[in-house]
């Protein structure tokens, strides 16, 4: 069965209109009647029309404008009324289907058309105080002392007092907002105070004190409806200016009364055809709400526990305080005609407003009945995951009669911004197979433009460290970097220079002076570009004024490095002109001015089309304090707050109906007619929304009490009628979500309080404990390749189509096995070498495949390179000593080589000051100190070491088995080799030392077969000199031999060996079953410690094996430890190790398993 038909049993959609016997009308509603001729004081011609779905109302609009309206101007256009600008493109293609063009159609707004309406008949329009240009006027007596001083106004005074200049403007947009809803609904109060009511309250106050000499629109409502409203009464009211010859509202639901009697006033010039969307197929304004005291269940339990804000409407509508229909029109579509699906039973009683469900119930729940759904996901990514599943399945149902297309979709959100990023992830792949377009309705125009981010970023300027990683993020913005011609690499490239000329932040001195931080230049940016232009210039490394020439700066570096010099200097000056208050015209001019200096043209038409609405939004922003009279100065922190709010405002006024999904938040009086409606998010707490605290909005207080009016809103009210509204409007499949699962520990979630009166509505369709909770809700796996997923459980209503998931799911269901080997026992085949022997080697390339054997595996012979992910440097000033690392060693070198020369403490700290390495003042003094404290015993025990003997760099190489082995030793002496390490020796540093003994003991030169003398830290021993005699040349060759074999196996298959772990067994000397279990510890990361087996180059080389995990790899991994170690240290062949007793080890992975 198709499950869509939606029509009135195949008879004509002409409109029915209710009379006699047939549905007699409520007692205070009129019987139909014929529209009047028009006379200088008419009777209202309003003509009210009803229906369950909206496009037989709209078939019914078109029916009317069909019509011809006698004494019409020919070409005056038709006046439709809409609830909001989503519904225009709707209702245009309606009307266009029906007609066969739709032209000449002004479609406005309730509050367009009122607007309109009072500027043609109510003086005053240019003096109105809109919502925008009533922040001014509040912020204005807010910031004035004299008003504040008023008693009255003590409290808000109390608020703004102070250092935060911020607090002002935000009161103000928070009284405009609450004024604008007293004006909306309470515009009694707002005269009273115009009249002096209330002299004691601080609204009142403030109001007369922002208003004086000024309209507004309740008092232009008032001033109207005093000339013009015939409701009370008065039949002789002249009729209005500016009306059109008949006009049409169409879905206008939750318009306040003053909005209401307005329009109808359009009803005495003319008929006024207001069509309202209802859920319920009568008068309805009686409705009870749920659980009401003294009330009895004589309704549709949804009807009473979402239709409260609907119920209101329609006794405002219905009643003769407001307005007075002269007739009434229905045509009510019974959705159960079209199918008996889950969604239509519902429907269908909610329209008959049946207590309980007229047709037999079911047996049991049709798990392929799709009309009605409701998932349980354990995060956001997943209910867009199984969103685009089902959806995919309910496109490829033949059941639908014509197909589902993805235009006849809408997803909706109470927050649609949380949800972007991962429908961009799941839907975002257009093009490929399978794929659904989607078109978000409500993202900001300007929240994802990055010129948009620029500015704001350039608003909070002033208060800027200008961080050297904040400044070239906002220059490496695409607004702004390809305008000036800085790429990415050259950014990466002036990154890395600016750092290492000891660029922090701050600009300079006086900058950082003005921060709160001792006034000093270093690490500032003045310091770190005089370092590199100067180096450009000298090419010299020697000190300038106290500054310390960098020279890096290498061919077109210091064209780049004017680009940005050149930016810089327009920030700067923006820093220094955004930092006082100024007048709205004067900011309007120079927010303009800097982006003309920054985007002096549009390099493309989004760009341009970006500069046009951030130009447009500074304009608005002097306008509107123009129009309220408003020629104070603002602080820049208003400045910063007001185009925070505008650059992140969505835009509700986008269509919806663009060919594909559409896809925004829920939005009152965003009704149109899906096919299938989906609402994601309805966790709970999440909606219905609550209303506000009382607070300042004295509305909310009301609400729940006997001063509630008819018609008051009600953010949970609206809530939960919208949601009703979503639910009859559903053609074909209602769609539900939540965040039902723990994403932690799997445990259950309560979802919206509405989805569990929906679930109770839905078991009231089945017999007894057919339909619970637990059955009628999918709950959904949290990692979508989890064998559930694709229905493994036999849950037919949980499936994927995500293909590339499917060997994991299915692999889920049978034994866990490891992943497999790079090789099956069989090594590549050797590499093809140059023809012509010997090859030649740097001892350099021997050395890194030693300290990373699994990262050159990769690298030269799979051509794999793992991309290093360097941790961002730091913009904070060096306070203390380096960790230790690369700076560290830096710095402790420098310290070194100048405790060498024997220069003083003073003349150091200048020069490490000079270079960027040490702070200025005692705090440098102090890391100097530390530091010198630690590498003067190596000085002075190489001082006593060396004598006066300079160091030279000596040039050996050796002929070993055809390959030319070669290297040039620095810190070589008569004597010996000297190696320095600050700390204990590690794996590295023996595998760099030994390398070079052995080269030069295998020299052919004698000159170069010298002692290697170390000095490292060796507890009681001290720091050296600890002499190594060379060895025999022979056996230096084949030490050498061993270890160029050895990389050539492993080129050709993954070794199991790494270098600190190794160097773990190898210090334990003959006690194997400790030194094993100390490489564990270091490879595992033993007590939170670094885990050298984490390293991406040995995971994927080793394919996550642990070397520790069975006894072959143990043996391995001992074996190449030894022979490695043996030879770099000793010099001796590898000893024999003892594999039963590496059998034996067990259990020594498994101590580690568990480590943190």
């Amino acid at each position: 069965m198709p499950l869509r038909d939606r029509n009135l049993g195949g008879e004509s959609l002409g409109p029915r209109v209710r009379t006699g016997d047939d549905a007699p009308p409520p007692p205070h509603r009129l019987a139909p009647c014929e529209p009047l001729a028009h006379t200088g004081a008419m009777p209202s011609d309003f003509r009210l029309y009803h229906s369950n779905a909206l496009d037989v109302l709209a078939r019914m609009l078109a029916h009317e404008m069909a019509q011809p309206m006698p004494h019409a101007p020919l070409l005056a256009p038709e006046v439709v009324l809409i609830p909001q600008a989503a519904m225009r493109r709707w209702l245009q293609a309606t009307l266009a289907r029906e007609h066969g063009i739709a032209a000449n159609i002004a479609f406005l707004t309730p509050g367009e058309f009122v607007r309109g309406l009072l500027d043609a008949n109510v003086p005053g329009a240019t003096d109105d105080l809109d919502a925008a240009a009533l922040r001014w006027r509040l912020y204005a007596a807010l910031s004035d002392p004299a008003v504040l001083a008023r008693p009255a106004l003590a409290p808000y005074a109390a608020h703004v007092a102070g250092d935060d200049p911020l607090r002002a403007w935000a009161l103000a947009g928070e009284l405009a907002g609450t004024f604008e809803k007293y004006s909306a609904w309470r515009r009694d109060w707002l005269l009273r105070w115009d009249a002096g009511a209330e002299p004691g309250d601080a609204q009142a106050e403030l109001w007369r004190a922002a208003t004086r000499g000024r309209s507004h629109r309740a008092r232009r409502i008032q001033a109207f409806l005093d000339r013009f409203d015939a409701h009370g009464g008065r039949d002789d009211a002249p009729v209005p200016a500016g009306l059109p010859p008949r006009l049409f509202a169409f879905a206008t639901l939750n318009i306040s009364p003053d909005v209401l009697r307005v329009v109808a006033c359009a009803a005495r010039a003319g008929p006024l055809h207001f069509y309202v969307h209802s859920p319920v197929a009568g008068w309805w304004g009686d409705l009870q709400h749920r659980r009401a005291p003294g009330t009895d269940a004589d309704d549709h339990p949804l009807l009473r526990a979402w239709g409260q804000a609907g119920r209101d409407f329609m006794e405002v509508l219905g009643g003769y305080e407001v307005v007075h229909a002269a007739g009434e029109v229905a045509a009510h579509a019974d959705p159960i005609d079209g199918g008996d699906t889950l969604l239509r039973r519902l429907q269908s009683d909610l329209l008959h407003r049946r207590p309980r469900p007229e047709l037999p119930p079911r047996a049991a729940l049709d798990v392929a009945d799709a009309s009605l759904q409701v998932h349980a996901c354990a995060t956001r990514l997943r209910e867009v995951e199984v969103l685009h599943d089902q959806l995919r399945a309910l496109f490829d149902d033949d059941r639908f009669d014509p197909p589902l297309e993805p235009r006849e979709v809408a997803v909706l959100a109470p927050d649609i911004d949380p949800y972007a990023p991962y429908l961009e992830a799941v839907f975002g792949a257009r093009g490929a197979p399978g794929a659904i377009p989607y078109a978000l309705a409500d993202a900001s125009p300007l929240a994802a433009e990055p010129l948009a981010g620029v500015f704001s970023r350039l608003l909070a300027l002033p208060v800027s460290r200008f961080g050297l990683a904040e400044v070239l993020a906002l220059v490496a913005s695409p607004a702004l970097a390809g305008l000036h011609g800085l790429d990415a690499a050259t950014l990466e490239r002036l990154h890395g220079w600016l750092h290492a000329a000891g660029a922090r932040w701050g600009l300079d001195a006086a900058h950082r002076a003005r921060s709160g931080a001792p006034e000093d230049d270093a690490t500032t940016w003045a310091f770190a570009l005089d370092r590199l232009l100067l180096g450009h210039a000298t090419g010299s490394e020697d000190a300038v004024g106290g500054i310390a020439p960098l020279p890096v700066l290498e061919g077109d570096a210091l064209a780049a490095l004017d680009r940005l010099l050149r930016l810089l200097r327009v920030l700067a000056r923006a820093a220094a002109t955004l930092a006082a208050p100024l007048p709205p015209a004067a900011w309007r001019e120079r927010l303009l001015a800097l982006l003309a200096a920054l985007v002096p043209r549009a390099p493309d038409a989004a760009t341009a089309r970006t500069l046009d609405r951030l130009r447009s939004a500074i304009d608005a922003f002097a306008r509107d304090a123009g129009r309220a009279g408003f020629e104070g100065e603002v602080p820049p922190e208003a400045v910063r707050a007001h185009f925070a709010q505008v650059l992140g405002e969505a835009d509700t006024r986008a269509p919806l109906l663009t060919g594909a999904v559409s896809v925004g938040r829920m939005v009152p009086m965003r009704l149109l007619p899906f096919r299938v409606v989906c609402v994601l998010g309805f966790d709970d707490g999440a909606f219905p929304r609550r209303d506000p605290a009382g607070g300042l909005n004295r509305l909310a207080a009301e609400l729940g009490t006997t001063r509630r009016r008819a018609g008051d809103r009600s953010t949970r009210e609206d809530d939960r009628f919208l949601l009703l509204q979503l639910l009859t409007s559903a053609q074909d499949v209602f769609y539900v979500s939540y965040r039902g699962i723990d994403a932690r520990d799997g445990s259950a979630r309560a979802p919206s309080v509405l989805v569990a009166d929906l679930l109770e509505a839905v078991a009231a369709q089945h017999a007894p404990q057919a339909a619970t909770p637990e059955r009628v809700v999918v709950r959904h796996p949290l990692q979508p390749f989890a064998g559930p997923a694709f229905g493994g459980d036999g849950e037919p209503r949980r499936f994927s189509y995500r293909a590339a998931w499917w060997p994991a799911a299915s692999q889920a269901h049978g034994p866990r096995t490891a992943v497999p080997a790079w090789f099956d026992g069989t090594p590549l085949p050797p590499r093809a070498e140059p023809a012509a022997p010997p090859a030649d080697l740097p001892l350099d390339a021997l050395r890194r495949f030693l300290e990373a054997p699994a990262d050159a595996f990769l690298r030269q012979r799979l051509a794999v390179r793992m991309d290093r992910i360097d941790t961002p440097a730091g913009d904070l000033d060096p306070l203390h000593a380096p960790s230790p690392g690369r700076d560290l060693q830096q710095l402790q070198r420098a310290v070194f080589d100048a405790a060498l020369a024997g220069r003083t403490d003073a003349q150091v700290h200048a020069d490490l000051r000079a270079r960027g390495l040490l702070p200025s003042g005692a705090l440098g003094r102090r890391t100097l100190a530390g530091v010198r404290d630690q590498v003067q015993p190596y000085a002075d025990a190489l001082a006593a070491w060396r004598g006066a003997q300079a160091a030279r760099t000596l040039a050996v190489e050796a002929s070993i088995d055809g390959v030319r082995l070669h290297a040039r030793l620095r810190d070589a002496h008569v004597h010996g080799v000297a190696r320095l390490r600050f700390g204990a020796p590690h794996g590295p540093s023996a595998i760099r030392d030994g390398l070079d003994w052995l080269l030069a003991s295998a020299s052919d030169d004698p000159a170069a077969r010298v002692p290697l003398v170390q000095f490292h830290d060796r507890g009681e021993d001290g720091v050296g000199p600890f002499e190594r005699p060379p060895l025999d040349q022979g056996a230096a060759r084949a030490r050498l031999a061993m270890l160029l074999a050895l990389r050539e196996r492993g080129l050709r298959e993954p070794l199991a060996f790494a270098p600190y772990a190794g160097w773990a067994l190898f210090e334990a000397g003959d006690d194997l079953e400790a030194g094993m279990q100390a490489a564990a510890r270091v490879w595992h990361g033993d007590g939170g410690r670094w885990r050298e087996g984490e390293g991406d180059a040995l995971r994927l080389a080793l394919r996550g094996r642990d070397p520790f995990a069975d006894a072959a790899t143990r043996l391995q991994f001992a074996e190449l430890s030894k022979a490695i170690y043996d030879a770099v240290v000793h010099g001796t062949a590898p000893a024999a190790v003892d594999a039963a007793a590496l059998s034996a080890m067990d259990a020594l992975a498994d101590a580690y398993e568990d480590a943190p």
